[in-house]
């Protein structure tokens, strides 16, 4: 058994509960026989499909295929089920062997665990871990790319890794790299082939917004952080760095192209394209490359949907070698990234910047080291500003040399005043304090110190 439960197999358990709660319902409502039942009867269905089609993903994602294949035959009978016929036994029936047949991946209600041997590759720990684009597929990407003639264009990748795909992208071209990293050995590489490096987690570092014309997007795979996926979260915060028009190259498992992420790509991206990883790289990750350019938000669900179908038939998919070579231009206005900091502090980072400012440091001008001297004699109480704030205070050089300091003390006056009452013509004595600023010297001279207030 496994101590810490597998995304997948907890979002299992949760699709499953919800589903056998809906097919339970059906039954009933069928027999009710009215039309608001009817109407209800459809909503329920068109739910039990969405939950078997996102049981679909999950299943791939735990690498069992027959499962998988099997939930999808499932979801498409479901979807043609005429909602009209007399009798529910089969329906339900088909929905209670599915949840016998996918019992043994859903985590124990009492112990809160799962079977490590039901669930595949899930538990190939490299799954988890950092495996960069392979070179041969960033060099299909970036066939796709067209760089503009003479002008300076932005690259961003917020998960870096070493930062070997961005610099293959840029190299030879008028761009600027930019990469942000959490692992410090990583990062260090990374220092080696980027412009600038961002150390530690992206989503505590603090990178301009709409300044960047291609943001490549290698996401970790299979974590969860903060209740959302990392594909997911990773996307949602950082599309924006993108400029309008900025290229998105977009690397995940097919099966994470999940309905959620599907509507956020139509609705701030315009001609998307997936394209699978071809041969054996496609085998090892089941990773896809998704296209686009940016946009205006504006929800479009049919180019969601297909989307989504597309999740669904990966092996149709056309390969990464396919890509029409230039179909991607990048966006020609430059622009200039003002913010770009990480979580953590780079010493390599604030060396660059200092010796491309030349100084951090105000320059000195050639009045400074002249003797100054007022336009007009100082009044009273100029000196007594100046004296106080410590502008005048040291070596008085003169026939009696002496060190004058001065202060500001508080002074206290204490005066008494009467007060006649004319109700009963009594006269009473009061204290009066005002308190006032003091300009105090004390002057150190060849016979002791003497005080000037």
């Amino acid at each position: 058994m496994m101590e810490q439960i597998p995304y997948a197999c907890g979002r299992l358990g949760e699709l499953a509960q919800d589903i056998r709660w809906r097919a339970g319902q059906l039954p009933a409502l069928r027999e009710a026989d009215g039309a608001a039942d009817l109407r209800q009867i459809a909503q329920q269905i068109q739910k039990l499909v969405s939950a078997l089609s996102e049981s679909v993903l999950l299943l791939e994602e735990l690498d069992l295929p027959k499962v998988s294949a099997y939930t999808a035959q499932l979801s498409a009978a479901v979807s043609g089920f005429h909602i009209q016929t007399p009798d529910y036994t089969k329906l339900v029936s088909a929905f209670l062997d599915w949840l016998a047949y996918i019992q043994p991946l859903l985590p124990d209600a009492e112990t809160k665990t799962v079977s490590a041997a039901a669930i595949g590759r899930q538990m190939n720990h490299v799954r988890l871990g950092y495996y960069p684009t392979d070179p041969a597929h960033v060099a299909y990407i970036r066939r796709a790319l067209i760089f503009p003639a003479g002008k300076t264009v932005n690259l961003l990748d917020p998960c870096c890794g070493e930062g070997n795909a961005l610099s293959q992208l840029g190299t030879g071209e008028n761009a600027v790299t930019y990469g942000a990293e959490l692992d410090d050995s990583r990062a260090e590489a990374a220092q080696e082939k980027l412009d600038h490096v961002a150390m530690g987690s992206y989503y505590f570092s603090r990178i301009s917004r709409s300044a960047y014309h291609l943001l490549f997007l290698n996401p970790p795979y299979l974590q969860v952080y903060g209740g959302a996926r990392s594909e997911k979260r990773f996307l949602g915060e950082s599309y924006d760095h993108l400029m309008m028009g900025g290229v998105l190259v977009y690397i995940i498992p097919y099966h994470r192209l999940t309905e959620d992420v599907c509507r956020f790509l139509a609705a701030h991206f315009a001609r998307l394209m997936a394209y699978r990883f071809c041969g054996e790289e496609f085998q090892k990750f089941r990773q896809i490359a998704v296209l686009g350019v940016r946009k205006p938000r504006a929800e479009v669900p049919r180019v969601a949907r297909l989307l989504e179908l597309a999740s669904l038939l990966p092996d149709k998919l056309p390969t990464l070698d396919q890509i029409p070579p230039g179909s991607y231009p990048l966006p020609e206005a430059e622009k200039a990234v003002s913010l770009f900091q990480g979580a953590r502090f780079n010493v390599r980072e604030l060396q660059e910047q200092m010796r491309r400012m030349g100084s951090m440091l105000p320059q000195r001008s050639a009045l400074d080291g002249q003797e100054k001297r007022p336009p007009l004699p100082l009044t009273i109480g100029q000196i007594g500003l100046a004296g106080g704030s410590g502008l005048i205070n040291g070596l008085i050089a003169c026939d009696a040399p002496h060190v004058l300091k001065g202060r500001v003390v508080k002074a206290v006056r204490r005066r008494t005043g009467e007060q006649y009452d004319e109700t009963d013509g009594s006269t009473t004595t009061e204290l009066i304090e005002t308190t006032s600023n003091q300009m105090v010297f004390n002057v150190l001279t060849p016979q002791g110190v003497k005080l000037l207030a």
